[in-house]
């Protein structure tokens, strides 16, 4: 599920790596509302952040070929506006912060 080759997102970080064709990572930005800070629930799986404000996690998938990165998460042609985007229907869903 999440293995190696573990690559940190965070500045002063030591891991040198190198993505090679059929390699297949994620990108998994968070945004907090509050402070960046986290902590980990008794499950050892769930993280929410110290003040425990809003925050949102999204993720993509990536897989590694000769000619680049094919984002394996990427919306379709077919897929339907976002809310934000020109021709969404009015009423459609939108976050609530």
């Amino acid at each position: 599920f999440h293995c190696a080759p573990n690559i940190p997102h965070y500045a002063g970080n030591k891991a040198k790596f190198v993505m090679k064709v059929g390699h297949c990572f994620t990108i998994e930005p968070m945004i907090n509302t509050g402070t960046w800070k986290d902590v980990h629930w008794a499950d050892g799986w769930t993280a929410v952040t110290k003040d425990g404000k809003p925050s949102a996690q999204f993720e993509h998938q990536l897989l590694m070929h000769e000619s680049g990165a094919e984002i394996l998460t990427a919306r379709l042609p077919t897929s339907p506006p976002l809310w934000w985007e020109e021709g969404a229907q009015p009423g459609a869903a939108t976050p609530v912060l």
